[in-house]
């Protein structure tokens, strides 16, 4: 988690991290971090997890919790683009997107193979 990105959110530049992860169902998960005070506190989930199986590298971004202003800022910081598709989950729609392997990689090289192997083992 040493790459860290600027979120500008409730009036406050926030100094962010990611950490690569993946859901049981070996879906991609990304969880961010804020650096307020020189350590990682957990800060909310950049992705949702909705049924079915995504392909490698998307995921759907959490617009509730994050509001549509994330979607400026993962395009901005060159992480993900839009895949064209949305998942519903009650009254919310997630858009998703497709993200860079390459910057997954250098942002957690551990946890994006953690990642890979989760999902390949997630189908059998």
């Amino acid at each position: 988690m040493e790459r860290r990105f600027e979120l500008n959110k409730y009036g406050k530049i926030y100094s962010i991290s990611l950490e690569v992860n993946s859901y049981m169902d070996g879906n991609l998960a990304i969880q961010m971090y804020s650096w307020e005070d020189g350590y990682p506190e957990p800060w909310d989930f950049l992705t949702v997890n909705l049924e079915g199986k995504r392909e490698k590298d998307c995921a759907f971004i959490d617009t509730n919790h994050n509001g549509q202003e994330i979607l400026v800022w993962i395009i901005r910081n060159g992480l993900a683009v839009p895949a064209g598709r949305y998942g519903r989950s009650g009254y919310c729609s997630y858009p998703e997107y497709r993200f860079k392997e390459t910057l997954l990689r250098e942002i957690d090289p551990k946890g994006y193979e953690n990642y890979i192997e989760s999902s390949a083992g997630a189908g059998k």
